[in-house]
């Protein structure tokens, strides 16, 4: 969480400010080791850590999805310093876990509900929003697996606001309507309006799982699903 979250997170949302004091120690002790005599990790300054400490109205969370991690019993010595070397920890997932159209998307709704915990806990319940959670598949208009996505992540949202009193003051899905997805193009769908892209017009034609999110927004409860 520190290597992840923590990294661009902490020098903002916690009281002390500068990088994760682990994530400090470890990347200076793993430069040592790799023959270099300062940390790859720059440094802040006393004035930088009080300039940029406390300077965000809210935390703007993207979450789609968790993994399992483990440490790495031993790392080996050598000169090839890298992200994943510097965790020290191997990742894996469960088979029981859904996977979406994409490689790296897995449903873990449980997962959301653990991160806000976790902000809660680190960072004195700051303001939260969720500005990005989705599910990709190839487009169907009849797109159930986006719709038990939604639900299940929204119960487990639910569930920390009213039993863990985490301060979380938006939610946004990823994404109205299918859209261009960096290294993927247009081969994943994410929306809740298909979009016809081999149309000059790119009409649009409202998913399933747009009236799920419909009925989230006028009622102001999770609609039951089968």
């Amino acid at each position: 969480m520190h290597f992840s979250l923590g990294w661009f997170a902490n020098p903002i949302f916690s009281l002390k400010g500068n990088y994760p004091a682990d994530m400090v120690t470890t990347i200076t002790s793993n430069s040592v080791r790799e023959g270099r005599s300062w940390s790859r990790l720059p440094s802040f300054t006393d004035k930088w850590i009080e300039t940029i400490r406390g300077t965000a109205d809210f935390l703007g969370l993207n979450y789609y999805t968790s993994r399992i991690v483990e440490p790495i019993s031993s790392q080996p010595d050598g000169p090839n310093p890298s992200y994943q070397r510097d965790m020290n920890l191997k990742f894996r997932i469960k088979p029981e876990w859904k996977k979406s159209a994409s490689d790296w998307l897995y449903s873990v709704p449980e997962g959301i509900g653990d991160i806000l915990r976790w902000i809660k806990a680190e960072y004195n319940n700051p303001p939260v929003i969720i500005t990005e959670n989705g599910w990709s598949d190839e487009g169907q208009i009849e797109d159930d697996d986006r719709i038990v996505y939604l639900h299940d992540h929204l119960k487990h949202i639910l569930d920390v606001i009213l039993n863990d009193e985490t301060n979380l003051k938006g939610y946004t899905v990823w994404s109205i309507i299918d859209n261009f997805e960096w290294a993927q193009g247009y081969t994943e769908k994410f929306g809740l309006y298909h979009v016809n892209m081999s149309s000059p017009r790119k009409e649009r034609t409202a998913k399933k799982s747009s009236n799920f999110m419909r009925l989230v927004t006028t009622t102001r409860k999770i609609p039951k699903i089968n």
